[in-house]
Order: C-alpha cells, then sequence, then structure tokens
C-alpha cells in the first residue's frame, strides 16, 4: 500500500508537469516580418516544411502599411495555417525605439527594427524556447535544425561590424536578417534591443540590429555565440551590387571551372546551377543552408525587369529543390 503523503506528492507532481509543458516542451517559434509579399510567406513556409528539422511554429509579424496588402497577407497565411499579429502601425510614429534628430520614422530599415522589436516585446521573449527571426526574403535550403545549432549555445547569426567615425574604434554586432535565440540560456533577454542607426552617445551607426552588440557587450564573456558563415553573390560568381567591378570580372572563367571551384567548396549540384544562372546581387549564409533574395520588398528600387528576371531564377531553383 503506498503511503498518503507518498501518493499525494506523485500526484501533484504530475498536475504540475502536465499545467507546465508549454514551458518544459516547448516549440521552436520561427518569426519573419511581412510588409508586401505574401507569395514569400508562402515560400517559406513550404521550404521550412521541407528543410526544418525541429517541432515548430512560424509566425508572420504583419508590417502592411495599407488595407489591401494587410488583408493579402492575412488570407495568405489563413490559407497556410500560419499564425499572423499585426503590428499596430501607430508603433512607427511613436516613434517606438529612439531616434535621432533629421531621422526618417518610415525608412525601412527603421520600420524592420520597429516591428521584430514589438514582436520580441510583446510575444518571442516571452517564449521559453529557441526563437528565429528571419528576414522575409530569407529562405532556408538544406536541411536544418535551429535546435542542434543552439545546443550549449546562447545566439546564432551572422556578425556584422562597423567602427566608430571618430575614434576608429570597432564595433560588433548581429545582422537582424537571421538570429537564432536560445531562450532558455539567455540573461536578460528581455533588454535585447534590435534598432539600427546611431548608437547611443558615439559616433557609431549601425543597420537593422545594430544595438544588439550593446547586449554582447553587457554580457561579454559571458555569451557562447555561433557565427554563421557569409557569402556575397560575387563570392559565387554572381553580379552583387556591393561589390566593387574588379573583385567580380568572370567572364574570362568558363563554366567548367566556377563548376569545379564551387563543388570544392561545398555546394550542390543546384546551387552550382543556380550560380551559373547569375541572379542579381543574393547571399548565402551558415554553410549554404540560407539563401538570401536581398531587398525583397524592393526598396532599393530596381526595375521590373530586373525583379522579374531575379524572381524566375530563383523560384526555378526553389521549386527545383521542393521536387526532391
Amino acid at each position: 500500500m503506498i503511503p498518503l503523503r507518498t501518493s499525494i506528492s506523485k500526484y501533484f507532481l504530475i498536475y504540475f508537469l502536465f499545467l507546465n509543458l508549454p514551458c518544459l516542451f516547448s516549440k521552436t517559434l520561427v518569426f519573419t516580418t511581412g510588409f508586401n509579399r505574401p507569395d514569400f510567406i508562402e515560400l517559406q513556409h513550404r521550404l521550412f516544411e521541407k528543410f526544418l528539422e525541429d517541432d515548430y511554429e512560424f509566425w508572420v509579424i504583419s508590417d502592411a502599411n495599407t488595407p489591401k496588402m494587410k488583408k493579402e497577407i492575412q488570407k495568405k497565411c489563413s490559407e497556410l495555417g500560419i499564425k499572423c499579429i499585426n503590428v499596430p502601425q501607430k508603433i512607427h510614429s511613436k516613434p517606438y525605439l529612439p531616434r535621432s534628430p533629421g531621422d526618417n520614422y518610415n525608412n525601412p530599415n527603421v520600420r524592420h527594427c520597429n516591428s521584430v522589436q514589438w514582436a520580441w516585446d510583446n510575444y518571442f521573449s516571452h517564449h521559453e524556447g529557441p526563437v528565429m527571426v528571419i528576414d522575409s526574403d530569407m529562405f532556408l535550403i538544406r536541411p536544418f535544425s535551429i535546435e542542434k545549432t543552439l545546443e550549449n549555445t546562447h545566439l546564432a547569426g551572422v556578425l556584422w561590424g562597423t567602427s566608430d567615425q571618430v575614434t576608429q574604434k570597432p564595433y560588433y554586432y548581429l545582422w537582424l536578417a537571421l538570429i537564432l535565440f536560445n531562450n532558455t540560456l539567455l540573461p536578460e533577454r528581455h533588454s535585447i534591443c534590435f534598432n539600427c542607426g546611431w548608437l547611443p552617445n558615439s559616433k557609431t551607426v549601425c543597420d537593422s540590429g545594430g544595438w544588439t552588440g550593446l547586449y554582447l557587450k553587457k554580457f561579454e564573456g559571458q555569451l557562447k555565440l555561433q557565427s554563421l558563415e557569409y557569402l556575397q553573390g560575387h563570392e559565387f560568381y554572381c553580379p552583387y551590387r556591393y561589390a566593387s567591378a574588379d573583385v567580380q570580372n568572370f567572364k574570362s572563367i568558363s563554366q567548367k571551372t566556377i563548376s569545379e571551384n564551387l563543388k570544392k567548396k561545398g555546394f550542390s549540384q543546384d546551387e552550382i546551377n543556380l550560380a551559373l544562372k547569375k541572379p542579381y546581387t543574393i547571399e548565402l549564409l551558415g554553410g549554404n543552408h540560407f539563401l538570401h533574395y536581398r531587398a525583397g520588398t524592393n526598396y532599393e528600387g530596381y526595375s521590373k525587369e530586373v525583379l522579374l528576371s531575379k524572381d524566375k531564377i530563383l523560384l526555378d531553383f526553389f521549386e527545383t529543390i521542393l521536387a526532391k
């Protein structure tokens, strides 16, 4: 016969575990911000379904600034069974994050930082499990596990660098295009800031996510960070807007030589075929696990012809790897 005290303790423990299952066995959360490409949401969803190896939920944080686009993003998420949260548009005029005099509150980088920060503050920093924030034009193209990548690691992402314009002191931060968070290990995770622009009390200016460097600095020596590899287009023989002409003169290099060089670097045949088609200004991250379309919302103002050509090449590639 089981003593009454033991029996009560056992059932209390079972009851406690049942109530806390969401915390003890939390799914990995993946979130992106959507602005004007519902088709990208579907692509991300399909590629996650094929290649993401974790038990996960995919959330879209919609920052659509017109009723029409807001409705289109909500409709697409509903069709796919994806959770969609609308960013209150008033946060962009508060401003939600610190701004410097003369800043454009509706600059794409500023809006992106606001949206991610709002979502982090209100939802994802509260999650007791792994979290990944990913750009709306970043696509998973190889099998990948967020949980395995974050094993015994606090953070993973692309480490970006800049420097103070007066003192030349270097400064490093996590680029907001792709960051993985091990929430169960992160100290004071609610304090992480994703702002861009000028750092407080300095002459250092940063891209999206720049203020994450303040968090890295505060907990320097306490955080284990996995830096994800980052390749710009010209590093795999594709034209790249931000590289000088002298490092992307590929006309004299044969397709055979390009193929052989990329194969030695670990590119798959599908990735080699993609590079040979020369899509304009793309990037590969994390050992070719992620492909960044780059400026997918077209904030850089490419012509319709450039976008159509780029879309066709990349969509053909995505359909090829999805079909296997």
